[in-house]
């Protein structure tokens, strides 16, 4: 599975949960996770020290083990991301839950995050409740 995919399958996911985007360092520690690279060598290539990326990473870790809920290491972090992301589990609203496998560009119609307002036209009373 392509890197580009999995992140923005991170990021779509921390969203959904946080309400949050990954940034540019977060980005870079599952890039270089991904590519069983230690921390001294990301934080050499993003110009931070070792131990800024070690924390990042491992804040990372928890807050992605809370979203998948499931144990998230940097050693099983691919599996973790290809599984979760193979297996999308989709509320339907009316208690209906399926498995879809790969859903790209989902809504959630039933989300509270979103409620356009509308010009709403105040309804006129049937003839037998009007006044007379």
């Amino acid at each position: 599975m392509d890197i580009k995919e999995l992140l923005k399958f991170v990021d779509e996911s921390m969203f959904a949960k946080t309400g949050k985007r990954l940034n540019d360092l977060q980005r870079q520690v599952i890039e270089g996770a991904l590519k069983h690279q230690k921390y001294g060598d990301i934080a050499e290539s993003f110009e931070k020290s070792e131990g800024h990326v070690k924390d990042t990473g491992y804040e990372l870790l928890q807050m992605l083990s809370d979203i998948f809920e499931e144990p998230v290491k940097k050693g099983n972090l691919k599996s973790v991301l290809e599984r979760k992301r193979n297996n999308v589990m989709v509320n339907v609203g009316d208690g209906n839950v399926g498995n879809f496998g790969h859903i790209s560009n989902c809504v959630n119609f039933n989300s509270d995050r979103l409620s356009p307002t509308r010009n709403k036209i105040p309804s006129e009373k049937p003839d037998s409740q009007q006044e007379k």
